[in-house]
């Protein structure tokens, strides 16, 4: 989803937009505000965009509180280390850039009173030796400024590199935020723009689409029992299942504790009760044995909810659906499929909350 493949050029000119950012918002350059305007500066996630936008244009503007919840919400992840570093080096880059454009900064304004004097002193003299030596003066302090520039130039293609490197170590920190340790499927963070993205691609091409939530029967037997090593292995095996047992762009996301989302692209909703109860087949035809004791854990079953997209669907009512769903499928006696199907404006004009 997110692509950090820019070249050294590409890379200092999202560092100068971000230095004139920082600095038309009077805004320290701290690691959050940084890292914020960097996001924003690329324009490829539009939710974390407008939550900036609109704390920019508020009455209080960006706030150092804002940002962090900005931050907290859309960038943060279980890698606070390896974020920590990539922020405090990023920091470092960006005050020595700093005072190296300041410093260059006095070496020009030194330069124009050199140029400046020699034009008076030039009008003044009536000498080839004092044309001599004031030129001599002038390609000194021309080469001044030319070392200056070059060392300016350097530090910034060697900032450049530092920052393709340290955008490496975010898209790595980024898929660690989006992605479940356990069981390596993505994790719920990106659920609600995923589906949002389908909705879209459906007002657009009337393509639909269907959303299962599926949730392990009785885990928390399986925890008290044969403890939270065992518990994680099951966990693991059904997204294992799940995985294998998927096509195309199907993808399946580890949405929290024991449930599992599952999003079928281009699925009606007879198709999702199918593929649902395929799914629940594959489960519940295995029998566990754990490799290290041999003991056999015996079968395993799932519930699972289906819903489809409908025409007013918003990824609040479409997840709201299946889990409705699911928890009818709980409530029937589990290991079962249940759906709830769209419906039409002639079947019910009543609205649920």
């Amino acid at each position: 989803m997110f692509d950090y493949t820019h070249d050294h050029a590409q890379s200092q000119e999202i560092l100068r937009l971000i230095l004139v950012e920082l600095n038309s918002l009077n805004l320290p350059p701290n690691p959050i505000f940084f890292t914020l305007l960097y996001e924003r500066a690329l324009k490829r996630d539009a939710s974390l965009n407008k939550d900036l936008d609109d704390a920019i244009n508020s009455p209080d503007g960006l706030t150092s509180d804002r940002a962090q919840e900005i931050f907290d919400t859309h960038l943060l992840n279980g890698a606070i280390k390896e974020m920590s570093k990539a922020q405090n080096t990023l920091l470092r880059i960006i005050r020595n850039v700093m005072m190296q454009m300041l410093s260059t900064g006095n070496e020009f304004s030194n330069y124009a009173v050199s140029l400046g004097d020699f034009a008076r002193k030039i009008d003044r003299s009536d000498s080839v030796q004092d044309l001599r030596m004031l030129t001599a003066e002038l390609i000194e302090d021309s080469r001044t400024v030319e070392r200056s520039s070059q060392e300016t130039s350097d530090r910034l293609t060697n900032a450049g590199d530092q920052i393709t490197k340290l955008k490496e170590e975010l898209e790595a920190a980024r898929r660690d935020a989006r992605t479940d340790p356990l069981t390596g499927l993505p994790n719920r963070r990106g659920l609600n723009d995923l589906i949002q993205q389908k909705i879209n691609e459906f007002i657009q091409t009337k393509t639909e689409f269907c959303l299962i939530l599926a949730d392990i029967d009785h885990f928390k037997r399986i925890n008290d029992s044969y403890g939270h090593l065992v518990g994680d292995k099951i966990l693991r095996f059904v997204a294992r299942t799940l995985m294998s047992n998927i096509k195309g762009q199907d993808t399946v996301i580890r949405f929290g504790g024991e449930e599992f989302a599952i999003l079928l692209p281009d699925t009606r909703y007879e198709g999702g009760l199918i593929v649902a109860q395929h799914l629940r087949q594959k489960i519940s035809a295995a029998r566990l044995r754990l490799a290290e004791s041999g003991r056999n854990l015996g079968g395993l079953t799932i519930s699972l909810g289906v819903a489809c997209v409908g025409i007013n669907d918003s990824p609040d009512t479409l997840l709201r659906r299946s889990d409705d769903a699911l928890l009818m499928a709980k409530s029937e006696g589990r290991d079962r499929v249940m759906g709830i199907p769209v419906k039409t404006s002639s079947d019910d004009s009543t609205e649920i909350l």
